[in-house]
């Protein structure tokens, strides 16, 4: 396990550039008490169901409204 560690210590500062210079970050927040009628577990739970990862299925949504 060590050696696993060890590498991704030394591929992140080119890791880090490449995402810095591929992707865009998007934060939003749910609130954990869902009242603003959603929950991160039902999140979770569509994209399962769906067969997706959260980032993929969160895409898809986004998607469809615009």
């Amino acid at each position: 396990m060590g050696d696993r560690t060890e590498r991704n210590k030394r591929t992140a500062p080119a890791r880090n550039l490449y995402n810095a210079t591929k992707y865009d970050n998007i934060t939003f927040r749910v609130r954990l008490d869902g009242s603003d009628q959603v929950t991160r577990d039902q999140i979770k739970a569509a994209a399962e169901a769906a067969g997706q990862s959260v980032n993929s299925w969160i895409l898809d949504a986004i998607r469809d409204k615009l």
